[in-house]
């Protein structure tokens, strides 16, 4: 039996718990069957984790069933191997795949955002690249380990970078600096770049209630990122959010994660 699936990140999930939401045709703003990321992709790592993917191919599959397909982002990232495999998923499916990225669109969510056929941007959105990272748990490491790591970051940015690369024909160099710098792009900049391909605005395509704020959704990756956008910020600082881990919580898993490391994007 595999082991319980670990946390990456704050908040209230339980393990192979949806963190997207699948609307029919009937009821959806664009009138084909869609699905919703808002929030942090994947609480939990997918590293050792097959029931979740499946729980997301299955739902692409009933709500598409072979057609068009619409999936509105709004997430600050998340899980890297989450996003890596939804990427895949969202590749393999025969119907068009349409993206509209309505809040934010930043790290392991910019990977799921590309897999789209069509790539629409909201005209007060952002997206961000950067580079990927790991994030250590109470861990005590030694030379070889962390020169282990620092090969396997480097073999996983190459991967993303090359994505980048193949959607917006930019160099790779000046993607690679780009990821370095954390590099924040206005949904104009994003199209601009081949990030993505047309700018909506509110008019054409609101987002209505069914979006919460990027920083609001967000606000728990928010905080570990360089050079975020003024706008962001300020909304954040208006509208705070809860913190929702309870201490025993944290202590439980603190001590579960003891000798654990998670990659996140």
């Amino acid at each position: 039996m595999k082991n319980k699936p670990i946390r990456c990140f704050e908040g209230t999930a339980q393990p192979h718990e949806r963190f997207w939401r699948v609307i029919d045709a009937a009821e959806s703003q664009s009138g084909e069957a869609e699905i919703d990321f808002d929030g942090v992709i994947s609480e939990y790592s997918w590293y050792d984790d097959d029931i979740t993917p499946k729980m997301f191919k299955d739902d692409l599959y009933a709500i598409g069933k072979g057609g068009p397909v619409t999936i509105k982002v709004n997430s600050g990232g998340g899980d890297v191997i989450a996003a890596s495999k939804i990427r895949s998923i969202l590749a393999d499916y025969k119907g068009q795949v349409t993206m509209k990225v309505v809040g934010l669109a930043a790290s392991a969510a910019v990977v799921i955002v590309l897999a789209g056929d069509r790539i629409y941007i909201q005209d007060t959105a952002y997206m961000m690249i950067h580079d990927p990272a790991f994030a250590v748990f109470m861990a005590y490491l030694d030379i070889s380990t962390l020169k282990s790591w620092l090969a396997e970051l480097e073999t996983i940015k190459q991967g993303i970078q090359d994505t980048y690369v193949s959607k917006t024909g930019i160099s790779a160099e000046k993607i690679n600096r780009m990821m370095s710098e954390t590099t924040w792009l206005t949904a104009n900049e994003a199209v601009k770049l081949g990030f993505a391909d047309e700018v909506l605005s509110a008019g054409r395509d609101a987002q209505g209630s069914e979006s919460v704020s990027a920083a609001q959704a967000n606000a728990s990756v928010l905080k570990n990122y360089m050079n975020v956008p003024a706008a962001l910020l300020n909304q954040q600082a208006s509208e705070p959010v809860q913190k929702i881990v309870a201490d025993d919580e944290l202590s439980e898993e603190e001590q579960r994660l003891s000798d654990e490391v998670e990659l996140n994007l």
